[in-house]
């Protein structure tokens, strides 16, 4: 009876013995499995916070007797000689006022409005927008286009009169800024998206720096100026504050190459971000939550990322709505603005661009348009 119990037990054991053997096999042999799988649930769930938790401007409704900061240092272009200073009348408000600006969606496409801010730490309200972009997207065609408006663009804010583009978020914000863009080149949109310039500097820490070519002005800019050390003239591996400063650059020439500047920091991001370990996926998406704001829901969000990485970045065309060939730099009572010479004429070529040609400008375009010949 003994030796049956005793050989009872040692095939117990031994098949114990076995499954422990198989189990612990399994899990050298796909232990990459389980910490990818491990990995994978981690930044899903970290996905599902951000996206979840996406969250608009903290809304401080429309101030048009708010004081603007100082701006930091000129553009050249404003200071350059020649530039004809013109005295003008108060704008006509009332005449342009509530005008009807009959929006027709472009097919095909979805616009949204991508803001930049700088050093939003006390607050949004007085805030310029440094950056002021439309994100065309085509998920028919496979069309991704940025255009990018430059911010001393003389366009008419409803409630204040001619301003710079730049002034509508001061005054107002992403709403305000939204309504100008759409009003001024009948260009509708269906989302803003504001990012504090803060978090492009810390994105750009997490993913190792990005390559730039920088030319002596800008490194010298960059170091004398701003006072951030370490650039050169050539190649370089812009650390966050670097890159960040690099994006702010304008005195050397112009905000044209400012805006230049800017889509390069985003491009050199986004393809260093292509290639880094998805464990620094988490910090990475953390940090666009903390310093991005939108009014779009978390089904929007995943339905444009969706279109974006299928249609890849590298496709993205960038376009400059206004420039020395169609605006014209004009002080008008002592501010500088870039007016555009034919703002009609511009707003179609660029849906043509885009492939649209049955386009029919709208009665607010046509008269900002007349008005702005006047200038």
């Amino acid at each position: 009876m003994s030796d049956k119990r005793s050989e009872g037990r040692r095939r117990r054991e031994e098949l114990v013995h076995r499954r422990e053997a198989s189990s612990g096999g399994f899990i050298k042999r796909h232990k990459g499995l389980v910490i990818a799988l491990a990995v994978i649930l981690v930044l899903c769930a970290a996905i599902v916070f951000v996206m979840t938790r996406s969250k608009p401007e903290p809304n401080t409704g429309y101030d048009f007797d708010i004081t603007l900061e100082p701006e930091e240092g000129e553009d050249p272009a404003q200071t350059e000689e020649g530039i004809e200073d013109i005295t003008a009348a108060e704008d006509p408000i009332d005449e342009l006022e509530g005008l009807d600006s009959d929006l027709t969606k472009d097919k095909g496409y979805t616009h949204y409005l991508l803001l930049g801010l700088d050093g939003v730490e006390s607050g949004f309200k007085g805030k310029r927008s440094d950056a002021i972009m439309i994100l065309s997207v085509n998920e028919d065609d496979g069309r991704l286009v940025i255009t990018s408006i430059p911010r001393d663009t003389y366009v008419y804010i409803e409630g204040k009169g001619y301003d710079k583009i730049t002034h509508a978020y001061a005054y107002g914000q992403a709403k305000l800024t939204m309504e100008t863009v759409e009003n001024n080149f009948d260009i509708d949109i269906a989302h803003y998206f504001t990012i504090n310039f803060d978090g492009m500097e810390d994105l750009v820490d997490l993913v190792g720096g990005i390559p730039m070519t920088l030319t002596q002005a800008e490194s010298d800019n960059i170091r004398d100026f701003f006072g951030v050390p370490g650039t050169h003239a050539g190649e370089n591996n812009l650390t966050g504050i670097q890159a960040l400063t690099f994006c702010r650059v304008r005195m050397i020439d112009s905000d044209f190459q400012r805006t230049e500047r800017q889509y390069k920091v985003l491009m050199a991001l986004y393809e260093k971000a292509k290639n880094v370990s998805v464990s620094t996926y988490p910090s990475m998406l953390k940090t666009i939550y903390d310093y991005m704001y939108t009014d779009a829901s978390l089904a929007d969000c995943i339905s444009l990322a969706t279109d974006i990485m299928g249609m890849g970045l590298d496709s993205m065309e960038n376009v400059l709505l206004f420039s020395n060939e169609n605006g014209t730099g004009k002080k008008i009572n002592g501010t500088y603005y870039l007016v555009p010479d034919d703002l009609e004429a511009t707003i179609v070529e660029w849906r043509e661009n885009l492939g649209i040609s049955n386009y029919e400008p709208s009665v607010s375009l046509k008269t900002y348009s007349d008005y702005l010949k006047t200038r």
